[in-house]
C-alpha cells in the first residue's frame, strides 16, 4: 500500500488496462479448464463511463474465487479497475481498487479530470472517549451487585447453580469474537447478556452495547456444545449500556500529515497508522488540504478523511458530543 493518494492512484492507473464507470447487470459462475482456479465469477456490467482503455457497451468481467474475491451485487454500480489476461479476458479482485461506486465518487471526478488529488498538508485528531461497555462488569452487577470479587464460574458449577436456584453468571466467547454471558441474577431472574457489534464490525471507538434477554428458565448444555445455553422464552432485547450515550469528543491541535503508512483504499477516506507523538504544524504552514482522524476500536490504525481546511474543523462544543460526521 502506498503512504500517498497520488501514489496510490498513478500506480493503479498504470497497472490497470480498463478502468470504468458500470452497473452490474447479471452475475453467472463458471467451472472450466481455461483458469487456473475451479471456479470463478463472471460479471456482466452495462458500462456507463470509460476512463481508460476501451470498452463496449456491455462488459464481461471475470472474478476469482480466492483470498481477494469481490463480490459484486447485481444493480449496483461499480468503479473497476481491470487487468487482461493472455486471452484478452478481462478480470478484477478486492486487491485492486474496484469499489462500489457510491463510495468512489472523488476518485471518478479525479479520473474525470485526468488529474491526481491534492496531497494532504496537515491533519487534526478527534480523541473520542465514553464509559466502556463490558460484559463480565454489567453481568457482575446483576449477580453481585458489581463487586469485582465476584467470579464467573462454568461447566459443573453453574449446573448446581442452577439447580439450586442460586446467583450466578458464566461467560462465553463465540467465534466470531462476540462476547456474551448468561446466569441468575439476585433477585432470581434468569438472563443472558450480549455485546454488540461484535469485534469484526466495529468501526470506531466507543459505539458498542450490551443488551439484555430476560429468560423463562435456562437450559443449560453438555460442555463443548454449541450453544453452551438456550435461553427458553426470551423477552425482546433491553439495552443496558450503550457507549455511544456517553461518547464525547475533543480535538487535538493542528499537526503535520502522518508519519506512518496510510492505505487509501478510498481516496477520501485513508486508514492511517496511529502515532502517539504529535509533531505541530509549523506556523504559518498551509493547512488545506488536510485530513482528520479518529481513533479507531483497535490496533494502531485509525480512520480518516480529506476535509478543504482542517482549521476549520468544528469544536464538539458547537456540534455536540460527536463532530465527526461518520
Amino acid at each position: 500500500m502506498a503512504l500517498d493518494v497520488r501514489d496510490s492512484l498513478k500506480t493503479a492507473r498504470e497497472e490497470a488496462d480498463l478502468v470504468f464507470h458500470g452497473r452490474v447487470e447479471a452475475i453467472q459462475r463458471d467451472r472450466g479448464a481455461d483458469f487456473e482456479v475451479d471456479s470463478h465469477l463472471r460479471t456482466t456490467f452495462t458500462v456507463l463511463e470509460t476512463f481508460k482503455g476501451r470498452a463496449a457497451p456491455r462488459r464481461v468481467i471475470t472474478t476469482f474465487e480466492d483470498m481477494c474475491t469481490y463480490s459484486f451485487d447485481p444493480g449496483v454500480e461499480y468503479l473497476v479497475y481491470a487487468h487482461r489476461n493472455a486471452k484478452g479476458d478481462f478480470h478484477t479482485d478486492g486487491c485492486t481498487r474496484t469499489q462500489s461506486a457510491n463510495k468512489a465518487s472523488v476518485e471518478m471526478a479525479s479520473l474525470r479530470d485526468a488529474t491526481l488529488p491534492l496531497r494532504p498538508v496537515a491533519m487534526r485528531r478527534q480523541h473520542l472517549s465514553c464509559t466502556r461497555c463490558d460484559v463480565e462488569a454489567v453481568a457482575r452487577t446483576l449477580v453481585c451487585g458489581g463487586a469485582e470479587s465476584c467470579a464467573p464460574s462454568s461447566g459443573k458449577a453453574s449446573e448446581a447453580a442452577l439447580r439450586e436456584g442460586r446467583p450466578f453468571w458464566e461467560i462465553h466467547e463465540r467465534g466470531s469474537g462476540e462476547r456474551m454471558s448468561f446466569g441468575v441474577g439476585r433477585d432470581g431472574r434468569a438472563f443472558q447478556l450480549e455485546r454488540r457489534p461484535d469485534d469484526a464490525r466495529v468501526k470506531r471507538a466507543c459505539e458498542q452495547r450490551v443488551l439484555r434477554r430476560g429468560c423463562a428458565r435456562l437450559s443449560l448444555q453438555s460442555p463443548g456444545s454449541e450453544p453452551r445455553v438456550t435461553c427458553v422464552d426470551p423477552s425482546p432485547e433491553e439495552p443496558l449500556c450503550d457507549e455511544a450515550a456517553t461518547r464525547r469528543a475533543s480535538w487535538g491541535p493542528v499537526e503535520a500529515p502522518p508519519r506512518g503508512l496510510c492505505i487509501w483504499g478510498r481516496a477520501d477516506a485513508p486508514v492511517c497508522e496511529w502515532s502517539p507523538e504529535t509533531v505541530p504544524l509549523a506556523p504559518g504552514a498551509p493547512t488545506r488540504p488536510g485530513l482528520v482522524c479518529t481513533n479507531g476500536p483497535r490496533g494502531n490504525m485509525f480512520p480518516c478523511r480529506v476535509v478543504p481546511d482542517v482549521a476549520s474543523v468544528p469544536s464538539p462544543r458547537e456540534h455536540g458530543p460527536d463532530a465527526s460526521g461518520w
